[in-house]
């Protein structure tokens, strides 16, 4: 057992916060010696650390840090509950985020995004939290409840975020370099957005050239780039035929390139009619398998 000073001193962590992080959020319960010295225990010092660890390393504020704290240290009876509490939990933040997100609460909508990457992995975030929140708002603004500007609004913001993070993943020059983009006339590229940084956490050199792309300029972009993968989405079947024939032509002039194609487009089979080696089709639930291959 350690008393607050030695534990102060271990965790170089001030008495006063070990204090004010037990009576506000409860994160230790310390042991009382015989003369009244409150006692923490290696499990206690083992939770101040890790709230220490995400405060000054993951920029989390305190009341940010315990809910991971807490959230880690959860263990429900069996799977179905543990899985309906973190469904709750996600439900929570896309519930936050959207009404952030339509009330044009812009620091607060960051703050809840921050909150999401430091409590979820990169995927989980996007598949849980940002696609949801996406997919409500584009709903609401079919049904007339939310306002062109709204959804722009939206859209923008969370395109920005995704945008901002290809500055922080590092770059492995020994990976091949890849080529995204969706063709001229898409401008659904969120999905896109999506596996390039998928890409890019672990190290692949991704060019993003993002919605709307004339494929006719193309061609030298891949050899002076030395290009490797070409990462294509596509949500609109009247894009497709083009794109394949493209597709064909760059083959042929670039032996060895091969191709990645998704987006809604792709998921009637009849719409993927090239079935050569060198293109693959992939949904999201497959990219770590390829990737791992």
């Amino acid at each position: 057992m350690y008393s607050m000073k030695r534990a102060s001193e271990l965790l170089d962590i001030p008495v006063v916060t070990i204090r004010a992080w037990e009576n506000r959020y409860g994160v230790i319960s310390p042991k009382r010696s015989s003369g009244g010295h409150r006692l923490l225990s290696e499990e206690d010092l083992a939770k101040l650390r890790y709230l220490k660890d995400h405060i000054e390393n993951k920029g989390l504020k305190i009341s940010e840090a315990v809910m991971l704290l807490q959230q880690r240290e959860s263990v429900p009876p069996d799977e179905a509950e543990e899985q309906q509490v973190i469904d709750r939990s996600y439900d929570r933040l896309v519930d936050k985020l959207y009404s952030e997100l339509i009330h044009f609460n812009s620091a607060q909508a960051d703050q809840t995004i921050d909150l999401a990457f430091a409590l979820y992995d990169f995927q989980e975030t996007f598949r849980q939290i940002i696609v949801p929140v996406l997919y409500r708002v584009g709903a609401e603004w079919e049904a007339g409840k939310v306002t062109v500007v709204q959804e722009h609004f939206a859209s923008e913001t969370i395109l920005r975020r995704l945008s901002a993070l290809f500055r922080v993943f590092p770059v492995n020059p020994s990976l091949p370099v890849v080529l995204a983009f969706c063709p001229e006339g898409e401008r659904h590229h969120l999905g896109l957005m999506s596996f390039s940084l998928f890409l890019r956490q672990r190290g692949a050199n991704v060019l993003y050239s993002g919605p709307d792309t004339p494929l006719q300029e193309l061609d030298g972009i891949i050899e002076r780039q030395n290009v490797s993968f070409i990462a294509v989405s596509v949500t609109d079947t009247r894009y497709i035929d083009k794109l394949m024939n493209w597709i064909e032509k760059a083959a042929r002039n670039n032996h060895g390139l091969r191709f990645l194609l998704g987006g809604a487009a792709f998921d009637d089979p009849a719409a993927r009619r090239n079935v050569k080696a060198n293109v693959r089709y992939l949904t999201a639930d497959q990219w770590e398998d390829w990737y791992n291959a």
